[in-house]
């Protein structure tokens, strides 16, 4: 991201100036795209030297504030401390139509953090640290200790820029636990009750599938439905900045385009009910389809009032207000949930579109941990229960044939009349064709085996999802092709598919398709 000066037109190519110091031409240009803002009402009051700003893009008001809230600028920045607060609020400024609000907010309260704190505390500071370099290369000058304040960061500094802590999902069973109770909770609730927490339910049926961000999903339009061919159209408002290099306009219609998806009737249906009995009954002044709380300043449903909701119908349904899941979470289980039942386009952009590779490492490298809650949690609906402890039978869909083999038995009935297809998918690591320990059809006879075999298939699951997450790097860097991340999703389907069917054997079972096949 630069920060952009001007802009000159030439015979077939622009160029482009940047800011290079904050000085009084950069000062006097700052001032100048303030009160251009403060014009448009993105900021909303106030003077360039005022200790704080108001700032406004039409989905949520953000104060970015100047001053420190404790502590003082220490002399390492060789500046006093209105002039480094100055240089703070220049530099703010000039990120006005490159970012959104809430990261100038942080990067400012960072920025003001940082000259407080002492010499060896920025020597090791690793929070926005691009842009704590940039910001402090371009103090005129360098007085101070800046240099080695740099050197030192620049040294530390991590591979994004700075340290990420990712959102830490919960175990995967207590997703598949809640779609229950949510499933539960709207067959017994009454009207109001549904009317209430029809955005929960909404959110939780639609983002789980379809990954979008919270505030995207915040914003649907309120005229988002429509019929089209006999088939139901939902209009989504997606944003544009997370993409590319487009300037940020500071409104919903500049930030934000439609996009549309096809979903199921009764969908639909519940939409168009909770439009009938809530939305065209209460005037509220943002275009958006859920009724806002009646506090609200911003005319929609903020992403706070979302978050209350959501905690209510956790009380409501689950028992407990704590139930861990959260409004951030679905829009990933979407992606793990396509990644293992079939990759689409849809999928291949999301992910090339992530911001970190910490965040895919964080949710796409242990994906079997993923296949292992969806089989155990199968089971525990199957049995009513589920004990963590002790040995664990699973249930499988019915008795298969067996055909006796080296060191154990292989449930593949076209294996009888010489089909060896199945055979050449599996293979060992020296590259020989036909390795039943790592054929999915096998079943040892030793129970050692058995446990390595399992061992093996969980690792190969893990490896394909490194593997995509490499593929996903590539594409994010310009090195790959979409090709490359829709063949890593297939590989990884392929193994997860596999280990899914490891684990659903019935111990049993292949006693009793020789006794089937015998008697």
């Amino acid at each position: 991201m630069q920060m952009v000066a001007d802009l000159q037109d030439f015979e077939g190519f622009t160029k482009v100036f940047l800011f290079g110091e904050l000085d009084a031409d950069t000062r006097e240009q700052a001032e100048q795209r303030f009160m251009e803002y403060k014009g448009r009402g993105v900021i909303m009051g106030g003077s360039f030297m005022d200790d704080a700003w108001l700032v406004y893009d039409e989905v949520r008001h953000r104060r970015i504030r100047f001053s420190p809230s404790e502590g003082e600028i220490h002399e390492w920045t060789g500046c006093t401390p209105g002039c480094y607060c100055g240089y703070v609020r220049s530099y703010a400024v000039l990120l006005l139509g490159c970012l959104n609000v809430n990261t100038i907010a942080e990067i400012s309260k960072a920025l003001i953090r940082l000259g407080c704190a002492s010499f060896e505390e920025a020597c090791m500071w690793d929070v926005y640290t691009a842009h704590a370099l940039r910001f402090l290369g371009m103090i005129p000058g360098s007085p101070g200790y800046i240099g080695p304040v740099m050197e030192k960061i620049e040294e530390n500094r991590t591979l994004d820029g700075w340290r990420r802590h990712p959102r830490k999902l919960a175990d995967f069973r207590y997703y598949l636990r809640f779609d229950r109770l949510v499933n539960d909770f709207w067959k017994s609730a009454d009207r109001s009750a549904r009317d209430y927490f029809f955005p929960v339910y909404l959110w939780w049926k639609l983002t789980s599938i379809l990954p979008l961000r919270a505030t995207e999903f915040l914003l649907l339009p309120r005229e988002c439905i429509r019929s089209r061919n006999g088939k139901w159209i939902l209009a989504v408002r997606r944003t544009r900045l997370k993409k590319g290099t487009r300037k940020v306009g500071y409104t919903i219609d500049a930030d934000y385009e439609c996009h549309d998806y096809e979903i199921p009737r009764w969908m639909a249906s519940e939409i168009l009910t909770y439009k009938k009995n809530c939305t065209e009954s209460s005037a509220h002044p943002r275009d958006t389809l859920f009724v806002p709380e009646r506090r609200s300043s911003l005319g929609y449903l903020t992403y706070d009032q979302m978050r209350r909701r959501l905690m209510e119908f956790r009380e409501a349904a689950a028992g407990r207000a704590d139930f861990p899941v959260n409004l951030g979470d679905t829009r990933h289980l979407a992606m793990i949930s396509l990644i293992l039942s079939g990759g689409s386009p849809v999928v291949c952009r999301e992910l090339a579109g992530h911001e970190s590779f910490d965040i895919s490492s964080n949710y796409y490298a242990n994906l079997s941990t993923v296949v292992e809650s969806i089989v155990y949690e199968k089971h525990r609906e199957h049995r009513g229960e589920l004990s963590m402890e002790g040995s664990l039978r699973l249930r499988t869909a019915g008795q298969g044939v067996f055909t006796e083999v080296e060191g154990g038995s292989c449930d593949f009935s076209g294996i009888r009349e010489g089909d060896i297809s199945e055979c050449m998918k599996s293979f060992c690591s020296n590259g020989h064709f036909g390795d039943c320990r790592n054929c999915h059809h096998f079943y040892p006879e030793k129970p050692g085996l058995q446990i390595m075999m399992q061992k093996g298939f969980r690792k190969r699951v893990d490896e394909d999802g490194v593997f995509l997450i490499e593929m996903i790097e590539q594409v994010r860097r310009g090195n790959g092709a979409q090709e490359d991340i829709m063949s890593a999703l297939l590989r990884l389907q392929n193994s997860s598919s596999a280990y899914r069917k490891v684990l659903e054997r019935d111990p049993g079972g292949r006693k009793n398709g020789k006794a089937k096949e015998n008697g």
